[in-house]
């Protein structure tokens, strides 16, 4: 049996937010020196952007990965990844809204 390459793409998309994430987390934590704050802003404003069309790609990869695995009635295997794709990628976008949703209520208030 092979592995469908759709959910290969959904799983290795949803692995890049994951770790793009703790990218950021981490560039966050360091106090960052006046010559080099501009560069890490841009850098993090750029990963944020990479994240969001990776979380999309990896949550339209994995539903089409799922459709195609089904269709072809256990002639293709990995469904694991592409739901690792669903979820990373759904999970991403959903808690993004839900931070752009709590912190414009607290500046309209």
């Amino acid at each position: 049996m092979k592995t469908n390459r759709m959910a290969m793409i959904s799983f290795v998309c949803g692995l890049i937010v994951i770790a793009m994430l703790g990218f950021g987390m981490v560039w966050q934590s360091f106090p960052g020196s006046p010559i080099y704050a501009n560069t890490i802003r841009a850098i993090l404003d750029l990963s944020i952007s990479v994240q969001y069309l990776c979380a999309l790609v990896a949550l339209l990869t994995g539903i089409l990965a799922l459709k195609q695995i089904q269709r072809q009635d256990g002639a293709e295997k990995g469904k694991i990844f592409a739901w690792v794709g669903v979820v990373s990628g759904a999970g991403y976008i959903f808690f993004g809204l839900l931070v752009v949703i709590i912190f414009s209520a607290q500046f309209l208030s």
